[in-house]
Protein backbone atom coordinates (compact mmCIF):
# COMPACT_ATOMS: atom_id res chain seq x y z
CA UNK A 1 0.00 0.00 0.00
CA UNK A 2 2.09 2.61 1.20
CA UNK A 3 4.98 1.09 -1.09
CA UNK A 4 3.39 1.71 -4.20
CA UNK A 5 2.18 5.14 -3.17
CA UNK A 6 6.05 6.51 -2.93
CA UNK A 7 5.90 5.07 -6.67
CA UNK A 8 4.58 8.14 -7.67
CA UNK A 9 4.42 10.94 -5.19
CA UNK A 10 5.84 12.17 -2.30
CA UNK A 11 4.17 11.43 1.40
CA UNK A 12 3.75 14.34 3.96
CA UNK A 13 4.20 12.97 7.51
CA UNK A 14 2.93 14.16 10.62
CA UNK A 15 4.87 16.40 13.35
CA UNK A 16 5.55 16.26 17.00
CA UNK A 17 3.12 14.12 19.52
CA UNK A 18 4.75 14.50 22.96
CA UNK A 19 6.08 18.29 22.87
CA UNK A 20 2.62 19.18 21.29
CA UNK A 21 0.75 17.21 24.45
CA UNK A 22 3.26 19.03 26.46
CA UNK A 23 1.93 22.30 25.42
CA UNK A 24 -1.75 21.20 25.85
CA UNK A 25 -0.72 20.18 30.22
CA UNK A 26 0.95 16.85 29.74
CA UNK A 27 2.94 16.95 33.18
CA UNK A 28 6.59 15.96 32.60
CA UNK A 29 7.78 12.49 33.35
CA UNK A 30 3.75 11.44 32.59
CA UNK A 31 3.57 9.22 29.58
CA UNK A 32 2.06 10.31 26.35
CA UNK A 33 0.41 6.92 25.80
CA UNK A 34 -1.82 7.12 28.67
CA UNK A 35 -3.42 10.15 27.26
CA UNK A 36 -5.01 7.71 24.56
CA UNK A 37 -7.82 7.24 28.01
CA UNK A 38 -7.81 10.28 29.75
CA UNK A 39 -7.38 12.95 27.68
CA UNK A 40 -8.42 11.57 23.99
CA UNK A 41 -9.54 14.47 22.48
CA UNK A 42 -6.31 16.55 23.14
CA UNK A 43 -4.90 13.48 21.07
CA UNK A 44 -7.54 13.91 18.49
CA UNK A 45 -7.13 17.34 18.32
CA UNK A 46 -3.09 16.83 17.36
CA UNK A 47 -3.97 14.16 14.65
CA UNK A 48 -6.87 16.83 13.04
CA UNK A 49 -4.17 19.92 12.91
CA UNK A 50 -1.54 17.52 10.87
CA UNK A 51 -4.42 15.77 8.65
CA UNK A 52 -5.64 19.67 7.76
CA UNK A 53 -2.01 20.97 7.40
CA UNK A 54 -1.50 18.92 4.52
CA UNK A 55 -0.52 15.42 5.96
CA UNK A 56 -1.00 11.79 3.94
CA UNK A 57 0.51 9.88 6.86
CA UNK A 58 -0.12 10.64 10.39
CA UNK A 59 0.88 7.35 13.19
CA UNK A 60 -0.59 6.65 16.29
CA UNK A 61 -0.03 7.49 19.95
CA UNK A 62 1.65 4.62 20.44
CA UNK A 63 5.63 5.39 20.72
CA UNK A 64 5.75 3.40 24.05
CA UNK A 65 2.74 1.48 24.17
CA UNK A 66 4.82 -1.28 25.15
CA UNK A 67 4.63 -3.31 28.05
CA UNK A 68 8.43 -3.03 29.77
CA UNK A 69 7.97 1.24 29.28
CA UNK A 70 4.07 1.08 30.95
CA UNK A 71 5.24 -0.98 34.06
CA UNK A 72 7.20 1.73 35.19
CA UNK A 73 4.15 3.60 35.28
CA UNK A 74 1.80 0.70 36.50
CA UNK A 75 0.13 0.78 33.39
CA UNK A 76 0.86 -2.54 31.61
CA UNK A 77 -2.88 -3.88 32.47
CA UNK A 78 -4.05 -1.52 30.21
CA UNK A 79 -1.70 -1.80 27.31
CA UNK A 80 -4.83 -3.20 25.08
CA UNK A 81 -6.93 -0.41 26.14
CA UNK A 82 -4.29 2.24 25.17
CA UNK A 83 -3.69 0.83 21.69
CA UNK A 84 -7.16 0.49 21.38
CA UNK A 85 -7.56 3.55 21.86
CA UNK A 86 -4.70 5.41 20.20
CA UNK A 87 -5.98 3.53 16.99
CA UNK A 88 -9.47 4.57 17.06
CA UNK A 89 -8.34 8.03 17.69
CA UNK A 90 -6.28 8.42 14.86
CA UNK A 91 -8.68 6.79 12.79
CA UNK A 92 -11.53 9.47 13.57
CA UNK A 93 -9.33 11.88 12.38
CA UNK A 94 -8.22 9.99 8.24
CA UNK A 95 -9.93 11.84 5.71
CA UNK A 96 -9.15 10.30 2.17
CA UNK A 97 -6.02 9.74 0.74
CA UNK A 98 -4.69 10.02 4.61
CA UNK A 99 -2.54 6.72 5.15
CA UNK A 100 -2.18 5.94 9.14
CA UNK A 101 0.99 4.22 10.59
CA UNK A 102 1.60 2.69 14.43
CA UNK A 103 4.58 4.27 15.84
CA UNK A 104 6.62 1.65 17.66
CA UNK A 105 9.65 3.12 19.49
CA UNK A 106 12.54 1.52 21.32
CA UNK A 107 12.32 -0.36 24.45
CA UNK A 108 14.34 2.23 26.30
CA UNK A 109 16.43 -0.62 28.57
CA UNK A 110 19.69 -2.09 26.83
CA UNK A 111 19.03 -5.64 25.43
CA UNK A 112 21.86 -8.33 26.49
CA UNK A 113 24.60 -8.79 25.53
CA UNK A 114 24.96 -4.87 26.05
CA UNK A 115 22.41 -4.70 29.16
CA UNK A 116 20.30 -7.03 31.53
CA UNK A 117 17.42 -7.22 28.83
CA UNK A 118 16.98 -10.66 28.06
CA UNK A 119 16.90 -10.88 24.15
CA UNK A 120 13.96 -13.41 24.21
CA UNK A 121 12.36 -11.40 26.57
CA UNK A 122 12.46 -8.42 24.32
CA UNK A 123 11.06 -10.38 21.04
CA UNK A 124 7.90 -10.74 23.26
CA UNK A 125 7.33 -7.42 24.39
CA UNK A 126 7.90 -6.06 20.80
CA UNK A 127 5.84 -8.88 19.80
CA UNK A 128 2.65 -8.13 21.72
CA UNK A 129 3.06 -4.80 20.91
CA UNK A 130 2.93 -5.31 17.45
CA UNK A 131 0.29 -7.91 17.40
CA UNK A 132 -2.21 -5.78 19.23
CA UNK A 133 -1.95 -3.45 16.79
CA UNK A 134 -2.25 -5.43 13.81
CA UNK A 135 -5.39 -6.86 15.31
CA UNK A 136 -6.76 -3.01 14.87
CA UNK A 137 -5.81 -3.06 11.83
CA UNK A 138 -2.74 -1.32 11.42
CA UNK A 139 -0.57 -2.37 8.52
CA UNK A 140 2.15 0.29 8.45
CA UNK A 141 4.26 0.71 11.05
CA UNK A 142 7.01 3.41 11.85
CA UNK A 143 9.49 2.12 14.00
CA UNK A 144 11.27 5.47 15.10
CA UNK A 145 13.95 6.45 16.82
CA UNK A 146 16.07 3.65 17.24
CA UNK A 147 19.71 3.89 18.13
CA UNK A 148 20.60 0.22 18.37
CA UNK A 149 20.10 -1.65 14.43
CA UNK A 150 19.95 -4.58 16.34
CA UNK A 151 17.20 -3.57 18.00
CA UNK A 152 15.39 -2.25 15.60
CA UNK A 153 15.90 -5.34 13.18
CA UNK A 154 14.23 -7.32 15.92
CA UNK A 155 11.26 -5.36 15.74
CA UNK A 156 11.34 -5.57 11.77
CA UNK A 157 11.44 -9.16 11.84
CA UNK A 158 8.29 -9.75 13.27
CA UNK A 159 6.49 -6.73 11.58
CA UNK A 160 8.16 -8.92 8.08
CA UNK A 161 6.92 -12.48 9.32
CA UNK A 162 3.40 -10.75 9.52
CA UNK A 163 3.85 -9.58 5.71
CA UNK A 164 3.30 -5.45 7.29
CA UNK A 165 5.16 -2.66 6.16
CA UNK A 166 7.80 -0.83 7.56
CA UNK A 167 9.98 2.53 8.15
CA UNK A 168 12.89 1.85 9.90
CA UNK A 169 13.93 5.52 11.73
CA UNK A 170 16.81 5.95 14.02
CA UNK A 171 17.73 8.94 16.05
CA UNK A 172 21.32 10.43 15.16
CA UNK A 173 23.72 12.15 17.13
CA UNK A 174 26.47 14.81 15.70
CA UNK A 175 29.93 13.72 16.45
CA UNK A 176 31.47 16.35 14.54
CA UNK A 177 30.58 18.79 11.63
CA UNK A 178 30.07 15.85 8.82
CA UNK A 179 30.24 12.90 11.49
CA UNK A 180 26.86 11.12 12.98
CA UNK A 181 26.41 8.03 14.61
CA UNK A 182 23.76 6.58 16.78
CA UNK A 183 24.21 6.46 20.61
CA UNK A 184 25.38 3.10 19.58
CA UNK A 185 28.45 3.90 17.40
CA UNK A 186 26.52 3.37 13.96
CA UNK A 187 26.87 5.88 10.88
CA UNK A 188 24.42 5.42 8.32
CA UNK A 189 26.24 3.67 6.03
CA UNK A 190 26.21 0.99 8.71
CA UNK A 191 22.89 1.13 8.94
CA UNK A 192 22.43 0.69 4.88
CA UNK A 193 24.51 -2.39 4.54
CA UNK A 194 22.42 -4.00 7.77
CA UNK A 195 18.77 -3.49 6.24
CA UNK A 196 20.36 -3.24 2.41
CA UNK A 197 18.69 -6.68 1.76
CA UNK A 198 15.48 -6.11 3.56
CA UNK A 199 12.47 -5.51 2.23
CA UNK A 200 11.67 -2.79 4.34
CA UNK A 201 9.52 0.18 2.98
CA UNK A 202 11.72 2.97 3.94
CA UNK A 203 15.04 3.31 5.59
CA UNK A 204 15.39 6.79 8.05
CA UNK A 205 16.26 9.25 10.52
CA UNK A 206 13.97 11.51 13.22
CA UNK A 207 14.49 13.83 16.06
CA UNK A 208 17.90 15.10 16.71
CA UNK A 209 19.38 18.17 16.05
CA UNK A 210 17.18 19.16 13.48
CA UNK A 211 16.64 19.85 9.75
CA UNK A 212 20.02 21.34 9.00
CA UNK A 213 22.01 18.09 10.50
CA UNK A 214 19.14 15.70 8.86
CA UNK A 215 19.80 17.04 5.23
CA UNK A 216 23.93 15.81 5.93
CA UNK A 217 22.16 12.27 7.22
CA UNK A 218 20.04 12.19 3.99
CA UNK A 219 23.27 12.66 1.97
CA UNK A 220 24.99 9.98 3.71
CA UNK A 221 21.95 7.67 3.45
CA UNK A 222 22.37 8.43 -0.25
CA UNK A 223 25.69 7.52 -0.74
CA UNK A 224 24.99 4.07 -0.42
CA UNK A 225 21.22 3.76 -0.31
CA UNK A 226 18.96 4.05 -3.47
CA UNK A 227 15.46 3.11 -2.10
CA UNK A 228 12.96 5.34 0.15
CA UNK A 229 14.39 7.58 2.58
CA UNK A 230 11.77 8.33 5.46
CA UNK A 231 13.47 12.42 7.25
CA UNK A 232 11.50 13.42 10.36
CA UNK A 233 13.03 16.12 12.10
CA UNK A 234 13.13 17.99 15.56
CA UNK A 235 12.87 21.86 14.86
CA UNK A 236 16.01 22.23 15.83
CA UNK A 237 17.88 22.10 19.38
CA UNK A 238 15.68 23.16 22.12
CA UNK A 239 16.80 26.03 24.41
CA UNK A 240 15.40 27.38 27.63
CA UNK A 241 14.39 30.90 27.44
CA UNK A 242 12.60 32.19 30.54
CA UNK A 243 12.07 28.37 31.85
CA UNK A 244 9.97 28.00 28.37
CA UNK A 245 11.44 25.09 25.97
CA UNK A 246 12.26 26.65 22.52
CA UNK A 247 12.93 25.20 19.43
CA UNK A 248 15.48 27.13 17.60
CA UNK A 249 14.34 26.29 14.12
CA UNK A 250 11.23 27.92 12.17
CA UNK A 251 8.31 26.44 9.79
CA UNK A 252 10.22 28.91 6.92
CA UNK A 253 13.73 26.94 7.75
CA UNK A 254 11.95 23.47 7.18
CA UNK A 255 10.22 25.23 4.12
CA UNK A 256 13.68 25.69 2.55
CA UNK A 257 15.33 22.22 4.43
CA UNK A 258 12.46 20.04 2.52
CA UNK A 259 13.46 21.69 -0.88
CA UNK A 260 17.19 20.23 -0.13
CA UNK A 261 15.57 17.30 1.29
CA UNK A 262 13.50 16.68 -2.12
CA UNK A 263 16.71 16.97 -4.50
CA UNK A 264 18.30 14.05 -2.28
CA UNK A 265 15.23 12.08 -3.47
CA UNK A 266 13.70 11.61 0.47
CA UNK A 267 10.35 10.28 -0.58
CA UNK A 268 8.87 10.98 3.30
CA UNK A 269 8.75 14.07 5.21
CA UNK A 270 7.52 15.14 8.15
CA UNK A 271 8.39 16.95 11.53
CA UNK A 272 9.75 15.74 15.14
CA UNK A 273 9.95 17.40 18.73
CA UNK A 274 9.07 20.85 18.65
CA UNK A 275 7.26 20.68 14.96
CA UNK A 276 3.41 21.68 14.92
CA UNK A 277 0.70 21.99 12.18
CA UNK A 278 2.62 25.44 10.97
CA UNK A 279 5.91 23.29 10.03
CA UNK A 280 3.53 20.53 8.16
CA UNK A 281 2.31 22.76 6.16
CA UNK A 282 5.98 24.51 5.22
CA UNK A 283 6.68 21.34 3.80
CA UNK A 284 3.43 20.46 1.77
CA UNK A 285 3.99 24.21 0.26
CA UNK A 286 7.64 23.19 -1.25
CA UNK A 287 6.70 20.30 -1.79
CA UNK A 288 4.31 21.76 -4.40
CA UNK A 289 6.97 24.57 -5.60
CA UNK A 290 9.59 21.90 -6.38
CA UNK A 291 9.87 19.06 -8.62
CA UNK A 292 11.22 15.72 -6.74
CA UNK A 293 12.93 13.36 -8.68
CA UNK A 294 15.37 10.92 -7.30
CA UNK A 295 19.41 10.71 -7.28
CA UNK A 296 21.05 8.53 -9.64
CA UNK A 297 23.40 6.39 -7.27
Amino acid sequence: MLSEILNREVIIFDGAMGTRLQKSGLPAGHPPEEWNLSHPEEIAQVHQSYVEAGSTLIQTNTFGANRLRLERYHLEGKIKEIIHQGVEIAKSTLQEGVLLAASVGPLGEFIEPYGDLPLAKAQEIFQEQIELLQEEGIKIFHLETFSFSSEAFLAWEIIKNSAGEAIVSFTFEKRSEERFTTLMGEIPHQIVKIFQGEPITALGANCGGGMKEIIKIARQYRESYSGPLSCKPNAGIPQIVEEKVIYTETPEDFEKGTKQLLELGVNIIGGCCGTDERYIAAIKKAIQKTPSFKPEL
